[in-house]
């Protein structure tokens, strides 16, 4: 009975999370125009969101009658007045613009938009929309620790922080924002999220001994905030530091409800470890999984194989290419690399793991069994072993009672490792939709912002020809994805399972054009070209 109560109480998580607060007739008609932004994944991501929307802007029609494509038009209008330093007009209209909101989930992405902009009490009136507010409590509690101050701000100041934020990032006056703080530094210094933006004005500047200097008062006074600490081992790291950002990162890594700002720490953790490690295998082996913890796993293969070039025997890398031809479906091409890893050592977790995937896929479930309890010996901590272990037990119908022991080790899990159960949709579920929606699903209930997972859940339903739901989730993904070339890679996919293959293209595009290291979308952007060419001629 307990159990078919959470089964139900699950259900009416993904039906709430996954219904649509917005649909846009033409959302996805294409007009793509050059965009000009700034190549980083510090800066706020509202930059980003906009960039998204602008380029189809330009098609909509004048006649679309729908009231929620009329928000997210408003939605455009209001950023583009942030971005352009009109905070006081922007928080009033933001304001209005809340109330037009509906959905539940939205509701959550646009309270993190605002609290990463300083307009907490906008974000604390998005939340107090939220109609099932115990389905997001832990998404509620993990956004406050990660942002909130602790110093209570009038809207005078959430106006005058957030024309800073601005003027920073999207205005290029890091220079004189700095002046400006240094000149309320009396009235301020015992300010968690004056000391915290003066510290980012102070990074723009490449001034780091101030950057951390700001940034160590800031959680001197709030150390619960986790996007503060998140900053100081960015600055570590522009600071060379990169001995103490380790040790900042094992501090964070502690924190049970780490959700939203996870898949960002374990990128900087990899980019730490390469550069603290004098062993150049070694460091290859962090720079490209850097690479493969972004989702990029065609430059991950790409890395790997000129590493492999001049280094035949590094089982790290041979590995995790193995794991990146997986994640791309390639089962055989990454049973041959996980083969060839083993001989040369036995004791990779990676490709004990990986042969244990390999055998589920094959059916070999008996064997498989063996390969993850292996890797369960080897790190315990590790639950991606747990769920493939007790995912196989299944198959193999054994051992009832070591099964019920995995799922109770599972119900105990601590949330911040919900990536695990991405890492399993993208290896054992490779041939199982229902499995990976279950997988994709089950992450997504603990961070519904998880932009890999949520591209991933975009790309199952457009294969499965779900191509409601799968416009419905790109929407969704507009709001959330940090990174938007991402977003136009999945409007790309969208465009091409229509089969529009001429927009699907100028998708690609955009999207190579915000980053030119992103192999698929270059992958599939040249598999269409001859097909382009032929009806051309």
């Amino acid at each position: 009975m307990k159990k078919l109560k959470r089964k139900i109480i699950l259900s009416l998580f993904f039906i709430l999370m996954f219904c649509p607060f917005i649909y846009a007739q033409s959302l996805l008609e294409p007009k793509i125009q050059s965009i000009n932004t700034k190549s980083t994944s510090n800066y706020f991501n509202l930059a980003n969101i906009v960039d998204s929307f602008l380029t189809n802007e330009s098609s909509q029609s004048e006649t679309i009658a729908d009231e929620k494509s009329k928000i997210r038009k408003e939605f455009i209008s209001i950023t583009q007045k942030f971005n352009q330093g009109n905070a006081k007009v922007a928080h009033d209209e933001y304001t209005l613009l809340i109330n037009k909101v509906t959905n539940d989930t939205s509701l959550l992405t646009l309270a993190k938009v605002f609290y990463e902009i300083g307009f907490f009490s906008l974000g604390d009136k998005a939340i107090e929309k939220i109609v099932y507010k115990n389905q997001f409590y832990d998404n509620i509690l993990d956004l406050e620790a990660s942002y909130k101050p602790r110093n209570n701000l009038t809207n005078e100041e959430e106006i005058y922080f957030a024309k800073a934020y601005s003027d920073i990032y999207f205005n290029n006056s890091a220079d004189e924002i700095v002046a400006q703080l240094l000149k309320k530094k009396h009235e301020y210094t015992k300010n968690d999220f004056y000391n915290y933006l003066l510290s980012r004005a102070y990074l723009e500047t490449k001034q780091y001994n101030l950057a951390l200097s700001s940034i160590n008062k800031a959680i001197s006074i709030n150390s619960n905030n986790l996007s503060y600490q998140m900053f100081k081992i960015e600055a570590l790291m522009k600071a060379q530091k990169f001995k103490e950002a380790k040790k900042a990162i094992e501090k964070l890594e502690k924190v049970k409800l780490l959700l939203v700002l996870k898949p960002k720490l374990e990128i900087q953790k990899q980019t730490v470890l390469a550069s603290l490690e004098g062993n150049s295998q070694v460091k290859k082996y962090y720079l490209s999984n850097k690479i493969y913890y972004e989702g990029n796993f065609e430059k991950t293969k790409k890395d790997c194989s000129n590493i492999l070039n001049f280094d035949k025997k590094n089982d790290k890398i041979m590995s995790l290419y193995a794991k990146s031809e997986l994640a791309l479906g390639n089962v055989e091409r990454a049973n041959v690399y996980f083969v060839n890893s083993y001989k040369i050592e036995k004791n990779n977790f990676d490709t004990i793991i990986g042969l244990g995937d390999i055998r589920y896929l094959h059916g070999d479930y008996k064997n498989a069994v063996k390969m993850y309890k292996k890797a369960y010996k080897q790190d315990k901590k590790n639950y991606e072993s747990i769920i493939k272990l007790a995912t196989a037990q299944r198959q193999h119908a054994q051992k009832p009672k070591e099964i019920k022991k995995l799922e109770m080790m599972l119900d105990k899990m601590p949330k911040n490792n919900y990536m695990a159960y991405y890492n399993s949709a993208i290896s054992i579920a490779q041939k199982n939709s229902v499995l990976k929606e279950e997988f994709l699903k089950r992450s997504l209930s603990i961070n519904p912002m998880y932009e890999q997972a949520l591209g991933e859940l975009i790309e199952l339903h457009l294969k499965n020809k779900n191509y409601k739901l799968a416009k419905n989730l790109i929407y969704n993904a507009s709001f959330t994805l940090e990174k938007n070339y991402y977003y136009y890679y999945l409007c790309g996919l969208y465009s091409q399972a229509l089969d529009k293959r001429k927009e699907a293209m100028q998708f690609y595009k955009t999207s190579l054009n915000l980053n030119p290291n992103f192999e698929i979308a270059n992958t599939k952007l040249l598999r269409l070209i001859p097909d382009i060419s032929s009806e051309e001629i």
